[in-house]
């Protein structure tokens, strides 16, 4: 379980990018994007299991399991970083 997380947290960096190059360039509405994030982290998932250098030594579960966990938190981790920063900018901190 310990090297799913880890996995998971490795290609988070790259499905946040995804997530918000999507989220720039596409009408898709704010409510489906959690659903969005998710599959685009099953997808970076999926082919991570073709990519020899990044291979951890998971299953195919593992691997889209990782990627769900990284779609979901990519999902949260920019917003939280953007309510964070406006909230700080209102508040004269930053």
């Amino acid at each position: 379980m310990e090297t799913i997380i880890v996995f998971a947290g490795v290609i988070s960096v790259l499905t946040v990018a995804l997530v918000q190059l999507i989220k720039k360039t596409t009408n898709i509405p704010a409510k489906l994007m959690p659903l969005v994030s998710l599959f685009i982290g099953l997808l970076v998932g999926a082919i991570a299991l073709v990519v020899p250098e990044i291979t951890a030594e998971l299953s195919v579960g593992g691997h889209l399991l990782a990627g769900g966990i990284s779609g979901l938190s990519a999902s949260g981790l920019y917003d939280v970083a953007t309510k964070t920063n406006k909230g700080m900018k209102e508040e004269g901190l930053k």
